[in-house]
Protein backbone atom coordinates (compact mmCIF):
# COMPACT_ATOMS: atom_id res chain seq x y z
CA UNK A 1 0.00 0.00 0.00
CA UNK A 2 1.32 3.53 -0.46
CA UNK A 3 1.59 5.97 2.42
CA UNK A 4 -1.82 7.90 3.15
CA UNK A 5 -4.99 6.37 3.08
CA UNK A 6 -4.26 3.64 0.77
CA UNK A 7 -1.20 2.39 1.97
CA UNK A 8 -0.54 -0.26 3.98
CA UNK A 9 -2.67 -2.48 6.75
CA UNK A 10 -1.84 -2.17 10.43
CA UNK A 11 -3.47 -4.42 13.15
CA UNK A 12 -4.41 -3.48 16.23
CA UNK A 13 -6.38 -3.72 19.91
CA UNK A 14 -6.66 -2.72 23.07
CA UNK A 15 -7.94 0.65 24.91
CA UNK A 16 -7.06 3.57 27.09
CA UNK A 17 -6.59 3.17 30.91
CA UNK A 18 -10.14 3.99 32.31
CA UNK A 19 -11.92 3.50 29.10
CA UNK A 20 -14.87 1.08 28.90
CA UNK A 21 -13.03 -2.12 27.29
CA UNK A 22 -15.87 -4.17 26.72
CA UNK A 23 -17.38 -5.52 23.26
CA UNK A 24 -20.59 -4.81 22.60
CA UNK A 25 -23.09 -6.97 21.50
CA UNK A 26 -25.70 -6.13 19.07
CA UNK A 27 -29.22 -6.03 20.72
CA UNK A 28 -31.31 -5.04 17.20
CA UNK A 29 -32.60 -2.04 19.22
CA UNK A 30 -29.64 0.40 17.90
CA UNK A 31 -30.53 3.78 16.58
CA UNK A 32 -30.05 4.03 12.62
CA UNK A 33 -26.58 4.42 11.28
CA UNK A 34 -25.16 7.01 8.86
CA UNK A 35 -26.63 6.18 5.70
CA UNK A 36 -24.82 4.10 3.44
CA UNK A 37 -25.13 2.59 -0.50
CA UNK A 38 -27.07 0.59 -1.22
CA UNK A 39 -24.70 0.17 -4.68
CA UNK A 40 -21.79 -0.99 -2.32
CA UNK A 41 -20.44 -4.39 -2.70
CA UNK A 42 -22.77 -5.22 -5.77
CA UNK A 43 -21.23 -5.97 -9.26
CA UNK A 44 -24.11 -4.44 -11.42
CA UNK A 45 -24.73 -5.12 -15.20
CA UNK A 46 -26.28 -2.40 -16.62
CA UNK A 47 -28.53 -1.85 -19.99
CA UNK A 48 -31.54 0.09 -21.89
CA UNK A 49 -33.63 -1.86 -19.84
CA UNK A 50 -33.73 -5.90 -18.84
CA UNK A 51 -33.68 -7.24 -22.68
CA UNK A 52 -30.47 -5.60 -23.00
CA UNK A 53 -28.40 -7.13 -20.11
CA UNK A 54 -25.39 -9.80 -21.66
CA UNK A 55 -25.34 -12.11 -18.76
CA UNK A 56 -26.81 -14.55 -21.36
CA UNK A 57 -24.42 -14.44 -23.76
CA UNK A 58 -22.66 -17.77 -24.20
CA UNK A 59 -19.29 -18.26 -23.28
CA UNK A 60 -17.97 -14.78 -22.08
CA UNK A 61 -19.13 -12.21 -18.66
CA UNK A 62 -21.35 -9.63 -18.53
CA UNK A 63 -19.89 -6.21 -18.26
CA UNK A 64 -20.31 -4.94 -14.96
CA UNK A 65 -20.05 -1.66 -12.62
CA UNK A 66 -18.74 -1.18 -9.09
CA UNK A 67 -19.40 2.29 -7.02
CA UNK A 68 -17.79 3.00 -4.05
CA UNK A 69 -17.52 6.80 -2.54
CA UNK A 70 -16.16 8.87 -5.36
CA UNK A 71 -15.00 6.09 -8.42
CA UNK A 72 -16.49 3.49 -10.37
CA UNK A 73 -14.63 0.46 -12.51
CA UNK A 74 -16.29 -0.94 -15.49
CA UNK A 75 -15.01 -4.48 -16.12
CA UNK A 76 -15.00 -5.53 -19.55
CA UNK A 77 -15.06 -8.70 -20.35
CA UNK A 78 -15.48 -8.44 -24.59
CA UNK A 79 -11.80 -7.75 -25.34
CA UNK A 80 -11.16 -11.07 -24.01
CA UNK A 81 -13.57 -13.50 -23.45
CA UNK A 82 -13.57 -15.17 -20.05
CA UNK A 83 -11.62 -12.30 -18.00
CA UNK A 84 -11.85 -8.89 -17.24
CA UNK A 85 -10.16 -4.99 -18.55
CA UNK A 86 -10.77 -2.80 -16.18
CA UNK A 87 -11.74 1.18 -17.04
CA UNK A 88 -11.82 3.24 -13.86
CA UNK A 89 -13.94 6.21 -13.55
CA UNK A 90 -14.72 9.12 -11.12
CA UNK A 91 -18.33 9.13 -10.16
CA UNK A 92 -20.99 11.49 -7.69
CA UNK A 93 -23.34 10.07 -5.48
CA UNK A 94 -26.22 11.29 -3.21
CA UNK A 95 -27.29 8.76 -1.33
CA UNK A 96 -30.37 10.38 1.09
CA UNK A 97 -31.73 11.70 -2.76
CA UNK A 98 -30.79 8.30 -4.35
CA UNK A 99 -28.86 10.77 -7.56
CA UNK A 100 -26.31 8.83 -9.21
CA UNK A 101 -23.99 10.58 -11.75
CA UNK A 102 -21.74 8.03 -13.37
CA UNK A 103 -20.35 7.39 -17.03
CA UNK A 104 -21.59 4.53 -18.81
CA UNK A 105 -20.55 2.47 -21.27
CA UNK A 106 -22.66 1.97 -23.87
CA UNK A 107 -20.03 0.85 -27.36
CA UNK A 108 -18.68 -2.62 -26.08
CA UNK A 109 -16.27 -2.27 -29.24
CA UNK A 110 -14.61 0.55 -27.36
CA UNK A 111 -15.09 0.66 -23.50
CA UNK A 112 -13.36 3.99 -23.37
CA UNK A 113 -16.20 5.37 -25.36
CA UNK A 114 -18.34 6.60 -22.41
CA UNK A 115 -21.73 8.83 -21.83
CA UNK A 116 -21.74 11.25 -18.98
CA UNK A 117 -25.15 10.05 -16.97
CA UNK A 118 -26.88 11.39 -14.68
CA UNK A 119 -30.68 9.86 -13.04
CA UNK A 120 -32.35 8.97 -9.98
CA UNK A 121 -31.81 5.27 -8.65
CA UNK A 122 -33.86 2.79 -6.96
CA UNK A 123 -32.39 -0.57 -5.56
CA UNK A 124 -34.42 -3.90 -4.68
CA UNK A 125 -33.69 -7.36 -4.42
CA UNK A 126 -30.72 -7.12 -6.17
CA UNK A 127 -31.99 -4.80 -8.85
CA UNK A 128 -31.09 -1.68 -9.81
CA UNK A 129 -33.25 1.08 -12.31
CA UNK A 130 -31.85 4.51 -13.26
CA UNK A 131 -34.50 7.07 -14.56
CA UNK A 132 -34.86 10.35 -16.20
CA UNK A 133 -30.90 9.85 -18.08
CA UNK A 134 -30.79 11.52 -21.28
CA UNK A 135 -30.40 7.77 -22.44
CA UNK A 136 -33.79 7.21 -21.18
CA UNK A 137 -34.41 4.28 -17.58
CA UNK A 138 -31.38 1.85 -17.39
CA UNK A 139 -31.64 -1.59 -15.53
CA UNK A 140 -29.01 -3.52 -13.70
CA UNK A 141 -28.63 -6.45 -12.07
CA UNK A 142 -26.19 -7.38 -9.27
CA UNK A 143 -24.00 -10.64 -9.85
CA UNK A 144 -22.08 -10.32 -6.69
CA UNK A 145 -23.07 -13.91 -6.05
CA UNK A 146 -21.89 -15.12 -9.37
CA UNK A 147 -18.41 -16.77 -8.04
CA UNK A 148 -17.41 -17.02 -11.85
CA UNK A 149 -17.47 -13.10 -12.49
CA UNK A 150 -16.11 -12.67 -8.42
CA UNK A 151 -13.20 -14.75 -9.55
CA UNK A 152 -12.83 -12.98 -12.78
CA UNK A 153 -12.75 -10.00 -10.71
CA UNK A 154 -10.36 -10.69 -8.26
CA UNK A 155 -8.11 -11.77 -11.17
CA UNK A 156 -8.04 -8.38 -12.88
CA UNK A 157 -8.22 -6.96 -9.38
CA UNK A 158 -4.68 -8.42 -8.57
CA UNK A 159 -3.36 -7.87 -12.52
CA UNK A 160 -4.23 -4.15 -11.86
CA UNK A 161 -2.13 -4.18 -8.48
CA UNK A 162 -5.40 -3.58 -6.63
CA UNK A 163 -5.65 -4.70 -2.87
CA UNK A 164 -8.45 -4.72 -0.87
CA UNK A 165 -8.37 -4.16 3.11
CA UNK A 166 -10.85 -4.21 5.85
CA UNK A 167 -11.28 -0.46 6.61
CA UNK A 168 -12.57 0.64 10.58
CA UNK A 169 -13.99 3.89 11.37
CA UNK A 170 -15.49 4.82 14.86
CA UNK A 171 -17.62 7.46 14.20
CA UNK A 172 -21.10 6.54 15.50
CA UNK A 173 -22.53 8.29 18.41
CA UNK A 174 -25.91 7.39 18.18
CA UNK A 175 -28.42 6.59 21.57
CA UNK A 176 -27.83 2.76 21.53
CA UNK A 177 -25.69 2.44 18.81
CA UNK A 178 -22.29 3.67 20.43
CA UNK A 179 -20.54 0.91 19.39
CA UNK A 180 -16.50 0.07 18.63
CA UNK A 181 -15.21 -0.05 15.12
CA UNK A 182 -14.49 -3.50 15.14
CA UNK A 183 -14.09 -6.47 13.02
CA UNK A 184 -15.52 -9.20 15.40
CA UNK A 185 -14.27 -12.81 14.62
CA UNK A 186 -16.13 -15.57 16.46
CA UNK A 187 -13.65 -18.89 16.06
CA UNK A 188 -17.09 -20.87 15.95
CA UNK A 189 -18.57 -19.04 13.16
CA UNK A 190 -15.87 -18.15 10.70
CA UNK A 191 -13.44 -21.11 11.32
CA UNK A 192 -13.00 -25.20 11.63
CA UNK A 193 -12.65 -24.70 15.39
CA UNK A 194 -14.28 -23.13 18.46
CA UNK A 195 -11.30 -22.25 20.51
CA UNK A 196 -8.00 -22.26 20.20
CA UNK A 197 -5.76 -23.10 23.53
CA UNK A 198 -2.01 -22.45 21.82
CA UNK A 199 -1.88 -20.51 18.40
CA UNK A 200 -0.52 -17.88 16.34
CA UNK A 201 -2.32 -14.67 14.40
CA UNK A 202 -0.16 -12.57 12.09
CA UNK A 203 -1.63 -9.66 10.36
CA UNK A 204 -0.62 -6.20 8.61
CA UNK A 205 -2.36 -2.89 10.04
CA UNK A 206 -2.09 0.94 9.30
CA UNK A 207 -3.27 3.18 12.20
CA UNK A 208 -3.64 6.88 11.35
CA UNK A 209 -5.39 10.02 10.99
CA UNK A 210 -8.88 9.83 8.48
CA UNK A 211 -8.51 12.66 6.53
CA UNK A 212 -12.48 12.32 5.23
CA UNK A 213 -14.44 11.83 9.09
CA UNK A 214 -14.92 15.21 9.44
CA UNK A 215 -16.76 15.10 12.84
CA UNK A 216 -15.17 16.38 16.28
CA UNK A 217 -14.04 13.85 18.53
CA UNK A 218 -12.72 13.96 21.80
CA UNK A 219 -9.27 12.39 20.78
CA UNK A 220 -9.65 10.30 24.50
CA UNK A 221 -10.49 7.30 23.04
CA UNK A 222 -8.21 7.22 19.39
CA UNK A 223 -6.41 4.01 19.90
CA UNK A 224 -6.72 0.41 17.43
CA UNK A 225 -6.66 -2.56 19.50
CA UNK A 226 -5.88 -6.40 18.74
CA UNK A 227 -7.52 -8.33 21.29
CA UNK A 228 -7.79 -12.41 21.79
CA UNK A 229 -11.22 -12.97 24.18
CA UNK A 230 -11.46 -16.54 26.19
CA UNK A 231 -14.67 -17.25 27.89
CA UNK A 232 -16.48 -14.33 27.04
CA UNK A 233 -15.98 -10.54 25.73
CA UNK A 234 -14.90 -8.46 28.29
CA UNK A 235 -11.58 -6.82 30.15
CA UNK A 236 -12.21 -9.88 32.25
CA UNK A 237 -11.59 -12.46 29.79
CA UNK A 238 -8.72 -11.35 27.77
CA UNK A 239 -5.91 -13.39 26.63
CA UNK A 240 -3.92 -11.02 25.52
CA UNK A 241 -4.26 -7.05 23.50
CA UNK A 242 -1.95 -5.03 21.16
CA UNK A 243 -3.10 -1.42 21.16
CA UNK A 244 -1.71 1.31 19.33
CA UNK A 245 -1.49 4.89 20.54
CA UNK A 246 -0.73 7.78 17.80
CA UNK A 247 2.43 6.32 17.55
CA UNK A 248 3.39 4.30 20.79
CA UNK A 249 2.98 0.60 21.52
CA UNK A 250 1.18 -0.72 24.17
CA UNK A 251 -0.01 -3.90 25.52
CA UNK A 252 -3.03 -5.23 28.37
CA UNK A 253 -2.20 -8.19 30.09
CA UNK A 254 -3.55 -9.56 33.20
CA UNK A 255 -3.17 -5.86 35.18
CA UNK A 256 -6.32 -5.40 32.72
CA UNK A 257 -4.22 -1.63 32.20
CA UNK A 258 -2.55 -0.44 29.11
CA UNK A 259 1.29 -0.71 29.89
CA UNK A 260 4.11 1.07 27.31
CA UNK A 261 6.72 -1.17 25.34
CA UNK A 262 8.90 1.70 24.50
CA UNK A 263 8.01 0.65 20.61
CA UNK A 264 7.05 3.77 18.75
CA UNK A 265 5.78 4.02 14.79
CA UNK A 266 4.74 6.65 12.15
CA UNK A 267 1.17 7.20 11.63
CA UNK A 268 0.30 5.30 8.21
CA UNK A 269 3.13 3.16 8.60
CA UNK A 270 2.44 -0.30 7.67
CA UNK A 271 2.79 -2.91 11.00
CA UNK A 272 2.91 -6.46 10.51
CA UNK A 273 1.99 -7.86 13.68
CA UNK A 274 2.18 -11.09 15.33
CA UNK A 275 0.34 -12.64 18.26
CA UNK A 276 1.41 -15.95 20.10
CA UNK A 277 -0.36 -17.44 22.38
CA UNK A 278 -0.22 -20.32 25.45
CA UNK A 279 -3.02 -21.40 28.02
CA UNK A 280 -1.64 -19.07 30.05
CA UNK A 281 0.28 -16.73 28.49
CA UNK A 282 0.82 -14.31 25.01
CA UNK A 283 3.81 -12.84 23.11
CA UNK A 284 3.56 -9.97 20.59
CA UNK A 285 6.27 -8.65 18.28
CA UNK A 286 5.81 -4.97 15.52
CA UNK A 287 7.93 -5.48 12.56
CA UNK A 288 9.71 -8.49 14.17
CA UNK A 289 10.56 -6.75 17.02
CA UNK A 290 9.65 -8.66 19.59
CA UNK A 291 7.90 -6.29 22.40
CA UNK A 292 6.29 -9.25 24.88
CA UNK A 293 7.32 -12.19 25.40
CA UNK A 294 5.13 -14.59 28.13
CA UNK A 295 2.58 -12.18 29.14
CA UNK A 296 0.53 -12.85 32.07
CA UNK A 297 -3.32 -13.54 30.46
CA UNK A 298 -6.31 -12.69 32.45
CA UNK A 299 -8.24 -15.58 31.40
CA UNK A 300 -6.03 -18.62 30.73
CA UNK A 301 -8.66 -20.71 29.16
CA UNK A 302 -8.91 -20.87 25.07
CA UNK A 303 -9.14 -18.48 22.68
CA UNK A 304 -12.52 -17.86 20.98
CA UNK A 305 -13.14 -14.32 19.89
CA UNK A 306 -10.59 -12.55 17.69
CA UNK A 307 -11.37 -8.71 17.69
CA UNK A 308 -9.80 -5.68 15.78
CA UNK A 309 -11.23 -2.43 17.42
CA UNK A 310 -10.92 1.58 16.89
CA UNK A 311 -12.21 3.92 19.51
CA UNK A 312 -14.59 2.57 22.62
CA UNK A 313 -18.17 2.39 23.15
CA UNK A 314 -19.82 6.08 24.02
CA UNK A 315 -17.40 8.01 21.78
CA UNK A 316 -16.26 8.94 18.34
CA UNK A 317 -12.29 9.08 17.19
CA UNK A 318 -11.03 10.76 13.45
CA UNK A 319 -8.60 7.89 13.26
CA UNK A 320 -8.73 4.54 11.13
CA UNK A 321 -7.51 1.13 10.85
CA UNK A 322 -7.26 -0.43 8.06
CA UNK A 323 -5.87 -4.30 8.20
CA UNK A 324 -4.91 -7.16 5.93
CA UNK A 325 -3.31 -10.52 5.66
CA UNK A 326 -4.74 -11.95 8.57
CA UNK A 327 -4.07 -15.18 9.12
CA UNK A 328 -5.07 -16.99 12.39
CA UNK A 329 -3.15 -20.78 13.46
CA UNK A 330 -3.49 -23.49 15.82
CA UNK A 331 -0.74 -25.49 17.61
CA UNK A 332 -3.38 -27.78 19.46
CA UNK A 333 -3.37 -30.63 16.79
CA UNK A 334 0.89 -30.69 18.04
CA UNK A 335 1.47 -29.40 14.11
CA UNK A 336 1.19 -25.35 13.03
CA UNK A 337 -2.14 -25.43 11.28
CA UNK A 338 -4.06 -22.23 9.40
CA UNK A 339 -7.72 -22.16 10.30
CA UNK A 340 -8.38 -18.66 8.56
CA UNK A 341 -6.32 -16.86 5.91
CA UNK A 342 -8.25 -13.25 5.05
CA UNK A 343 -7.07 -11.01 2.21
CA UNK A 344 -10.56 -9.44 2.05
CA UNK A 345 -9.73 -9.69 -1.83
CA UNK A 346 -12.66 -11.72 -2.55
CA UNK A 347 -15.30 -9.30 -1.72
CA UNK A 348 -16.97 -5.94 -3.02
CA UNK A 349 -15.86 -2.43 -2.29
CA UNK A 350 -17.69 -1.21 0.18
CA UNK A 351 -19.18 -4.35 1.76
CA UNK A 352 -20.16 -4.61 5.25
CA UNK A 353 -17.82 -7.49 6.87
CA UNK A 354 -21.13 -7.89 9.51
CA UNK A 355 -22.78 -9.39 6.79
CA UNK A 356 -19.64 -12.20 6.45
CA UNK A 357 -18.59 -12.00 10.04
CA UNK A 358 -19.80 -12.09 13.60
CA UNK A 359 -22.80 -9.53 13.32
CA UNK A 360 -21.65 -7.24 16.24
CA UNK A 361 -18.53 -6.25 13.74
CA UNK A 362 -19.65 -2.39 13.58
CA UNK A 363 -18.22 -0.11 10.87
CA UNK A 364 -15.73 -2.36 8.99
CA UNK A 365 -15.98 -2.38 5.61
CA UNK A 366 -14.33 -3.22 2.64
CA UNK A 367 -11.40 -0.88 0.78
CA UNK A 368 -9.83 -0.84 -1.97
CA UNK A 369 -6.24 0.00 -2.60
CA UNK A 370 -6.04 1.20 -6.11
CA UNK A 371 -3.17 -0.13 -8.17
CA UNK A 372 -3.48 0.54 -11.72
CA UNK A 373 -7.46 1.33 -11.34
CA UNK A 374 -6.85 5.05 -10.64
CA UNK A 375 -8.48 7.19 -13.09
CA UNK A 376 -5.84 6.79 -15.93
CA UNK A 377 -4.17 10.03 -17.69
CA UNK A 378 -4.78 7.84 -20.71
CA UNK A 379 -8.22 6.76 -20.66
CA UNK A 380 -7.31 3.75 -23.26
CA UNK A 381 -4.74 2.30 -20.79
CA UNK A 382 -5.96 2.01 -17.34
CA UNK A 383 -3.30 -0.07 -16.34
CA UNK A 384 -0.89 2.81 -16.04
CA UNK A 385 0.00 3.23 -12.45
CA UNK A 386 -0.10 6.23 -10.13
CA UNK A 387 3.10 7.83 -8.20
CA UNK A 388 6.01 5.45 -9.49
CA UNK A 389 9.33 6.76 -8.25
CA UNK A 390 10.39 6.17 -12.18
CA UNK A 391 7.96 4.99 -15.54
CA UNK A 392 10.73 5.57 -17.89
CA UNK A 393 8.32 7.87 -19.66
CA UNK A 394 9.77 11.17 -19.99
CA UNK A 395 13.08 10.59 -21.43
CA UNK A 396 14.69 10.18 -24.74
CA UNK A 397 14.53 6.52 -26.31
CA UNK A 398 18.15 5.26 -26.72
CA UNK A 399 19.51 7.20 -23.95
CA UNK A 400 21.84 6.10 -21.17
CA UNK A 401 19.82 5.84 -17.52
CA UNK A 402 22.48 7.43 -16.41
CA UNK A 403 22.98 10.47 -18.71
CA UNK A 404 18.97 10.67 -18.65
CA UNK A 405 18.56 10.87 -15.23
CA UNK A 406 21.30 12.28 -12.74
CA UNK A 407 19.36 9.45 -9.99
CA UNK A 408 20.98 6.45 -12.04
CA UNK A 409 24.22 5.71 -11.61
CA UNK A 410 25.67 3.24 -14.64
CA UNK A 411 29.08 1.01 -14.81
CA UNK A 412 30.35 -1.17 -17.11
CA UNK A 413 28.97 0.17 -20.49
CA UNK A 414 31.00 -0.78 -23.61
CA UNK A 415 30.95 -0.04 -26.56
CA UNK A 416 32.88 -2.68 -28.53
CA UNK A 417 36.16 -0.23 -28.31
CA UNK A 418 37.76 -3.50 -26.90
CA UNK A 419 36.20 -6.04 -29.22
CA UNK A 420 34.58 -8.23 -26.78
CA UNK A 421 31.29 -6.81 -27.50
CA UNK A 422 28.97 -4.04 -26.15
CA UNK A 423 27.07 -3.54 -23.05
CA UNK A 424 24.23 -0.97 -21.66
CA UNK A 425 21.86 0.45 -19.40
CA UNK A 426 19.36 2.10 -21.97
CA UNK A 427 15.68 3.54 -22.27
CA UNK A 428 13.64 1.79 -24.79
CA UNK A 429 10.32 1.11 -26.06
CA UNK A 430 10.82 -2.52 -27.00
CA UNK A 431 8.56 -3.38 -23.82
CA UNK A 432 7.11 -1.57 -21.67
CA UNK A 433 4.45 -2.58 -18.26
CA UNK A 434 2.91 0.33 -18.79
CA UNK A 435 3.08 3.64 -21.23
CA UNK A 436 5.81 2.65 -23.73
CA UNK A 437 8.67 2.92 -22.10
CA UNK A 438 11.08 0.99 -19.95
CA UNK A 439 15.14 0.50 -18.80
CA UNK A 440 16.63 -1.85 -20.83
CA UNK A 441 19.77 -3.65 -19.71
CA UNK A 442 21.93 -5.49 -22.35
CA UNK A 443 24.94 -8.10 -21.97
CA UNK A 444 26.71 -8.46 -25.11
CA UNK A 445 30.05 -8.49 -24.22
CA UNK A 446 32.16 -11.70 -23.46
CA UNK A 447 34.26 -9.85 -20.80
CA UNK A 448 31.43 -7.96 -18.68
CA UNK A 449 28.35 -7.18 -17.60
CA UNK A 450 26.07 -3.85 -17.42
CA UNK A 451 25.07 -2.45 -13.87
CA UNK A 452 22.04 0.39 -13.30
CA UNK A 453 21.83 0.87 -9.73
CA UNK A 454 19.71 4.41 -8.04
CA UNK A 455 20.40 5.60 -4.31
CA UNK A 456 18.01 6.09 -1.81
CA UNK A 457 17.54 9.42 -0.18
CA UNK A 458 18.92 7.97 3.11
CA UNK A 459 20.68 4.39 4.16
CA UNK A 460 17.44 2.27 5.23
CA UNK A 461 17.74 -0.21 7.76
CA UNK A 462 14.17 -0.76 6.94
CA UNK A 463 12.18 0.04 4.01
CA UNK A 464 10.42 -1.77 0.81
CA UNK A 465 11.07 -1.49 -3.01
CA UNK A 466 9.05 -2.82 -5.93
CA UNK A 467 9.44 -2.44 -9.49
CA UNK A 468 8.28 -4.75 -12.57
CA UNK A 469 10.72 -7.02 -14.56
CA UNK A 470 10.91 -8.92 -17.54
CA UNK A 471 12.46 -11.94 -18.47
CA UNK A 472 13.16 -13.04 -21.87
CA UNK A 473 13.26 -16.85 -22.45
CA UNK A 474 15.88 -16.42 -24.71
CA UNK A 475 18.51 -15.57 -21.66
CA UNK A 476 21.22 -18.11 -21.17
CA UNK A 477 22.39 -16.64 -17.85
CA UNK A 478 20.68 -15.29 -14.79
CA UNK A 479 19.05 -11.26 -14.18
CA UNK A 480 20.05 -9.65 -10.78
CA UNK A 481 18.30 -7.52 -8.03
CA UNK A 482 19.67 -6.14 -5.04
CA UNK A 483 20.00 -4.01 -2.49
CA UNK A 484 22.64 -3.04 -0.58
CA UNK A 485 25.95 -0.23 -0.61
CA UNK A 486 27.91 -0.54 -3.47
CA UNK A 487 27.74 -2.32 -7.21
CA UNK A 488 30.49 -5.58 -5.66
CA UNK A 489 29.55 -8.83 -4.28
CA UNK A 490 30.82 -7.75 -1.13
CA UNK A 491 28.33 -4.83 -1.08
CA UNK A 492 24.90 -6.83 -1.16
CA UNK A 493 22.58 -7.34 1.51
CA UNK A 494 20.36 -9.22 -0.21
CA UNK A 495 19.65 -10.32 -3.90
CA UNK A 496 17.61 -11.53 -6.01
CA UNK A 497 18.71 -13.90 -8.31
CA UNK A 498 16.14 -15.42 -11.52
CA UNK A 499 17.93 -17.30 -13.98
CA UNK A 500 15.20 -19.29 -16.86
CA UNK A 501 11.94 -19.98 -14.68
CA UNK A 502 13.82 -20.46 -10.87
CA UNK A 503 13.37 -17.55 -9.11
CA UNK A 504 15.79 -17.51 -6.15
CA UNK A 505 17.98 -15.77 -3.69
CA UNK A 506 21.79 -15.49 -3.01
CA UNK A 507 22.68 -17.72 0.62
CA UNK A 508 25.92 -18.78 0.15
CA UNK A 509 27.17 -21.48 -1.79
CA UNK A 510 23.28 -22.87 -2.66
CA UNK A 511 20.60 -20.23 -3.79
CA UNK A 512 17.16 -21.01 -2.41
CA UNK A 513 14.82 -21.19 -4.78
CA UNK A 514 11.32 -19.45 -3.75
CA UNK A 515 9.66 -19.87 -7.12
CA UNK A 516 10.64 -22.50 -9.76
CA UNK A 517 7.77 -21.89 -12.56
CA UNK A 518 8.29 -18.59 -13.42
CA UNK A 519 6.64 -17.72 -16.31
CA UNK A 520 9.13 -15.99 -18.94
CA UNK A 521 8.32 -13.13 -21.59
CA UNK A 522 6.20 -11.12 -19.34
CA UNK A 523 6.04 -8.78 -16.87
CA UNK A 524 5.80 -9.59 -13.16
CA UNK A 525 5.98 -7.44 -10.32
CA UNK A 526 8.53 -7.91 -7.85
CA UNK A 527 8.86 -6.34 -4.04
CA UNK A 528 11.21 -6.65 -1.39
CA UNK A 529 10.67 -5.53 2.08
CA UNK A 530 13.46 -5.87 4.82
CA UNK A 531 13.62 -4.73 8.26
CA UNK A 532 15.29 -3.50 11.32
CA UNK A 533 15.52 -6.74 12.68
CA UNK A 534 17.38 -8.40 9.45
CA UNK A 535 14.33 -10.02 8.31
CA UNK A 536 13.42 -10.04 4.07
CA UNK A 537 9.64 -10.72 2.59
CA UNK A 538 9.73 -11.40 -1.01
CA UNK A 539 6.07 -11.02 -3.24
CA UNK A 540 6.00 -11.32 -6.80
CA UNK A 541 2.57 -10.13 -8.67
CA UNK A 542 1.19 -8.96 -5.14
CA UNK A 543 1.79 -12.70 -3.21
CA UNK A 544 4.11 -13.40 -0.20
CA UNK A 545 6.34 -15.81 -1.83
CA UNK A 546 8.86 -15.77 1.31
CA UNK A 547 8.55 -13.96 4.77
CA UNK A 548 10.83 -12.81 7.16
CA UNK A 549 13.77 -14.51 5.61
CA UNK A 550 16.62 -14.09 7.48
CA UNK A 551 19.28 -12.04 6.11
CA UNK A 552 22.03 -13.57 8.85
CA UNK A 553 21.61 -16.89 7.00
CA UNK A 554 22.27 -15.43 3.15
CA UNK A 555 25.74 -15.47 3.70
CA UNK A 556 25.85 -11.73 2.95
CA UNK A 557 27.46 -8.91 5.09
CA UNK A 558 24.48 -8.20 7.72
CA UNK A 559 26.39 -5.08 8.76
CA UNK A 560 25.23 -3.36 5.85
CA UNK A 561 22.55 -0.71 5.77
CA UNK A 562 20.93 -0.86 2.19
CA UNK A 563 21.44 2.71 0.27
CA UNK A 564 20.75 1.53 -3.30
CA UNK A 565 19.12 -0.58 -5.32
CA UNK A 566 21.28 -2.23 -7.84
CA UNK A 567 20.11 -4.25 -11.65
CA UNK A 568 22.59 -6.36 -13.60
CA UNK A 569 22.52 -8.92 -15.95
CA UNK A 570 24.07 -11.59 -17.83
CA UNK A 571 28.03 -12.51 -16.65
CA UNK A 572 31.55 -11.92 -17.31
CA UNK A 573 31.52 -14.78 -19.61
CA UNK A 574 28.29 -15.05 -21.63
CA UNK A 575 27.13 -12.11 -24.25
CA UNK A 576 23.71 -12.90 -24.78
CA UNK A 577 21.43 -11.57 -21.68
CA UNK A 578 18.76 -9.10 -22.21
CA UNK A 579 16.50 -7.56 -19.34
CA UNK A 580 13.68 -4.77 -19.15
CA UNK A 581 12.42 -3.26 -15.68
CA UNK A 582 9.71 -0.50 -15.35
CA UNK A 583 8.01 1.23 -12.70
CA UNK A 584 10.36 1.67 -9.64
CA UNK A 585 8.62 2.42 -6.79
CA UNK A 586 9.85 2.86 -3.36
CA UNK A 587 9.21 5.62 -0.55
CA UNK A 588 13.53 5.88 0.21
CA UNK A 589 13.91 7.04 -3.23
Amino acid sequence: MKSMKLTAVVLLTGLLFGCNTELRDKTGTETEKESKSPLLGGYWELGNGQSALRSTKSGNLPNVYVFEGTSQKYYNDDENFGSYTIYPSSMTEDIDGKKLSFKYHSNDSDPSDTTDVTGIYSVSSGNLVISGTNLGELAGVDHSDDTLISAAILTANKEAGDNNVVHILDTNNLGTNEDTGELRIKLVDSTTVSEITSGKLTVDVIYQEDADTTQEADGTSDNAYISLYASGTSTSYLHGEVALEKGSIKYRDASKTLTETGGTFKLGETLNVEITWEPNSFSFSVNGVEYVTGGAVTDGTAVTTIALRLGSNGDTTNYELMADNLVVYSNDSGNETIVLEESFDSYAAGLDLSTVYNSSTNEATILTEAGGAEEPTDPTDPSIPQDVADDFESYTVGSLISEANSDWITANIKDNSDGLGTTTAEVTDRQAAAGTQSLYLADNHTGSKPFAMRAFSAPASSGSVSLNAYFPSTNSKSTYINIGNGKNNANRYFELNQSGTNLKYESGDSDITLVSNLALDTWHTLTLTWTDAGLVTVAINGDIVAKDIEQSTTGLDSTIVPSQLTLVTGDNSGNSNIAYFDNLDSELF
